[in-house]
């Protein structure tokens, strides 16, 4: 696999670790009391709350990502208690939260530096505008700053994203262009956010009963956010039961999406792609065979072999496969995965691409999408057994498929590669007729000679 550039996860772990010593250093300073301790307890108990109203946003285009009420209660926080105990009581938040929510130590230690720097950042903006005052706001004098550190936890937590994207994985198949993208929507609305948290703020500082007055505010940013999700997980339902319909149109082919599906989502965790990429990769193997609505089913169940008028109608189910994911938000990257799924690694799939313009996913999905057929009865021949067809994939590395995919899903699947190579080459030096004579009757994996077995 690529390295990884290990260097930019360095700082952007680092930050995280800094701002939680700088800020216990800042209170062993100060002098710790129950009264800081008591708004830590009480911080860290808001700030999680704030991350379990969650809000996912499942549109391809933006890549699963998620929203939550976190930055408003993070930013009102902020004005009450201070930079300092606001990053402990966020770093405290963060972590008993994803500990709660049993996810990885990775993810744990990942999930810290979008939680705690646009914290401190904008803290350190709200310190400098307006001359230190913490607990007291005085409006409208204070009106620069609230904006100034609002604008400042917006950044600093969308440069976090973008961060993280581009050092996950190499910059040649990190999705960092797609949090660029989204960069003028993600700020618009963290900056919402951050300013309904410093209307809470003001509200609670000035007269703490009139807070109920403004809470309703953030509810209903909430309830509007959530009921965007629901429609679109409608969307994703009604596409997930699209796919099965295309499936069951097929009895020797039922389920096939959903087997693609998981095996390409088992070498893309290989790979150690991030969870945005694994993500899109679920949902363009899921439907990467949406475009055989198209397909006549006498073309698709035909027992014989395509001629070329047939095999040219089979060709164009990638593109309105395509077609209809870009018609449903996906964004253009994601429908050329789809499009490109039938594409080889020698540049001799359906479009001729070369591999250097071929969306390195679709080289996963081609990986998956070949083994299901093979390992799948048709009404054209027998399945393969799944050694055999193993081995196929092994004999097709660097022509039909992209080396790194089918190695990994090889190393996935328990082959070994090394072995089987010398095994082939001592079989060819002993020529063994019987081998041989296996060899010469199963049917290689080529879309050049006939689409449905990779279909």
């Amino acid at each position: 696999m690529t390295p990884r550039p290990r260097i930019l996860r360095a700082p952007y772990h680092a930050c995280s670790i800094a701002a939680i010593l700088v800020a216990v250093a800042q209170l062993a300073v100060a002098g710790v009391d129950a009264r800081i301790l008591l708004q830590l307890a009480g911080g860290a108990v808001l700030l999680f709350a704030g991350l379990g109203m969650r809000v996912h946003d499942v549109k391809r285009n933006t890549g699963g990502a998620s929203q939550s009420m976190h930055a408003a209660v993070a930013t009102m926080l902020l004005y009450l208690v201070g930079p300092w105990v606001a990053v402990l009581a966020a770093a405290t938040a963060s972590i008993a939260y994803d500990v709660h929510r049993r996810r990885s130590p990775s993810r744990l230690v990942g999930n810290l530096p979008t939680r705690i720097v646009p914290v401190l950042v904008a803290g350190l903006a709200w310190t400098l505008a307006a001359g230190g005052a913490m607990g007291s706001i005085s409006l409208p004098g204070d009106y620069v700053a609230l904006i100034a550190s609002a604008v400042a936890f917006a950044i600093a937590n969308e440069a976090c994203f973008v961060w993280d994207a581009m050092s996950a994985i190499d910059l040649a198949r990190a999705r960092w262009r797609d949090e660029v993208e989204r960069l003028p929507t993600n700020l618009r609305t963290t900056l919402l956010e951050c300013l309904v948290g410093a209307g809470v703020a003001v509200i609670c500082l000035v007269n703490p009963w009139a807070a109920p007055v403004v809470l309703p505010l953030a509810a209903s940013m909430y309830l509007a956010l959530e009921r965007g999700n629901r429609i679109q997980q409608v969307t994703d339902r009604a596409l997930d039961t699209f796919a099965s319909i295309v499936d069951e149109r097929d009895r020797y082919t039922f389920e096939h999406s959903d087997r693609v599906c998981d095996y390409s989502m088992r070498i893309g965790r290989r790979l150690g792609l991030t969870e945005r990429q694994l993500e899109a990769l679920y949902w363009t193997s899921r439907l990467h065979d949406l475009g055989k609505v198209a397909v006549d089913n006498s073309i698709l169940n035909k027992p014989g072999r395509l001629d070329a008028e047939e095999f040219e109608v089979m060709k164009v189910h990638p593109e309105v496969s395509a077609r209809i994911l870009a018609s449903f938000s996906f964004d253009r990257y994601d429908a050329d995965v789809v499009r490109c799924h039938h594409e080889r690694w020698d540049g001799r799939g359906y479009l001729g691409r070369h591999r250097d313009d071929v969306p390195f996913e679709a080289f996963i999905i081609a990986v998956a999408d070949a083994y299901d057929a093979m390992t799948s009865h048709r009404p054209y021949r027998s399945a393969l057994d799944p050694g055999l067809a193993l081995e196929e994939i092994a004999l097709g590395l660097g022509t039909q498929f992209h080396p790194e995919a089918g190695r990994a899903f090889l190393d996935e699947m328990g082959f070994d590669l090394e072995a089987a190579i010398e095994e082939m080459q001592d079989r060819d030096q002993a020529g063994d007729a019987s081998a041989a004579s296996t060899r010469s009757v199963r049917p290689r994996v080529d879309p050049g000679d006939d689409i449905r077995e990779i279909a």
